[in-house]
């Protein structure tokens, strides 16, 4: 028989009546929250050991979910099995019953999808074809842009999640196809695309930038107004986050090449999650307070911002993968918590040995 209210069988408490003053959280990758081997005691025994509030979890992507999407069926992960509750169910509370924050997240990335029809890849100015991108078109107007917005919405109405949180959702090399010409046209009244004195399209012009914020911005606010009118309304109580790259040299800058404008961004999205990624372009512990302290320089609202400390080192696709070493994961958390930022979150859990879960618990729960 089927549910006319199916998140009824998932915990009621991923959204805790009140929201932790430090939020400290660990975000859970697809590969974990889809495994059937995952041990999600020792899991929440880690979690508890480093004093977490809170947890994300990966959704996955519109075209591989963590559980049924009725609106798409071929896209779950293991037919018959909701992952996301499963997982829940085993952390969202602490040992002694307190309840931690549930977040879900959701890869905006479409390879298959592109695989099946390449028309909705991003395409470069030399005409290569993204990969995992979709265009700034079949993002803005497209049926890529639609699938995330009604993706989110199935969240938000089926869990009610604490937040929702959208990665990989960016554009930055591939947005100069012919589609994404007419757009940029539509959205700013240009004939054609900036370019140089050698007529190469001057691929780090201002308009571009803004135009590529707006473009994003506009999918956030799509998807605001979607979770705004789940569950009879009390959706909007869930928050939207956006992950975000940074420019380490001028923070306050954000990354509008990337369509990452922060001021444009925070229009839409009701938090920003900045990648503080320290295992990559060697960079240090010190740099993660220099990039909190020059946002909070420039006046942005620092309680709308959750520093995100990757484990990653070197390459994020390294294969194996390599993590930091404990002891820059703790003074890099650490040196995310200050100048006005009361979250911060770890990512992933897959590559916290025990020697890390040790070294966060001796910044969040010493």
């Amino acid at each position: 028989m089927l549910l006319a209210r199916p998140w009824e069988q998932v915990p009621p408490t991923m959204r805790p009546a009140q929201a932790p003053e430090q939020e400290r959280s660990v975000s859970v990758d697809m590969d974990v929250v889809t495994d059937p081997a995952t041990d999600w005691s020792a899991i929440a025994g880690h979690l508890d050991q480093v004093d977490a509030t809170a947890l994300d979890l990966s959704a996955g992507r519109v075209e591989f979910t963590a559980f049924d999407w009725t609106a798409h069926p071929d896209a779950a992960a293991e037919p018959g099995t909701d992952h996301l509750a499963r997982a829940a169910r085993a952390l969202h509370r602490s040992a002694d019953g307190t309840p931690r924050q549930v977040g879900l997240i959701v890869d905006a990335y479409v390879p298959e999808w592109i695989a099946a029809e390449p028309e909705l890849a991003g395409v470069a100015a030399d005409g290569h074809r993204a990969r995992y991108q979709a265009s700034a078109t079949a993002l803005a107007s497209g049926p890529v842009g639609d699938r995330l917005v009604e993706y989110v919405a199935a969240l938000g109405e089926r869990y009610d999640p604490a937040r929702v949180s959208v990665s990989e959702l960016f554009l930055n090399r591939y947005t100069f196809g012919a589609d994404d010409l007419a757009l940029f046209r539509e959205m700013t009244g240009a004939q054609d695309w900036p370019r140089d004195a050698a007529g190469r399209i001057d691929e780090q012009s201002p308009q571009i930038r803004a135009w590529r914020s707006d473009v994003v911005a506009g999918v956030l606010a799509r998807m605001r107004d979607a979770l705004d009118e789940t569950r009879d309304g009390q959706g909007a109580q869930i928050e939207l986050a956006m992950d975000v790259r940074v420019d380490w040299e001028d923070p306050a800058a954000g990354a509008p090449a990337s369509g990452h404008d922060y001021p444009t961004l925070l229009r839409a999205a009701d938090r920003l999650t900045v990648w503080a990624y320290v295992g990559s372009r060697d960079r240090t512990p010190q740099d993660v307070e220099r990039l909190t302290r020059g946002l909070q320089d420039a006046g942005y609202d620092m309680g709308r911002f959750t520093v995100s400390v990757g484990q990653w080192a070197g390459s994020a696709d390294a294969d194996p993968p390599r993590a930091i070493s404990p002891q820059v994961l703790a003074e890099a958390v650490d040196a995310a918590t200050g100048n006005g930022v009361e979250d911060v979150n770890v990512t992933p859990l897959s590559h916290l040995s025990d020697a890390h879960w040790e070294a966060l618990a001796s910044v969040w729960a010493p």
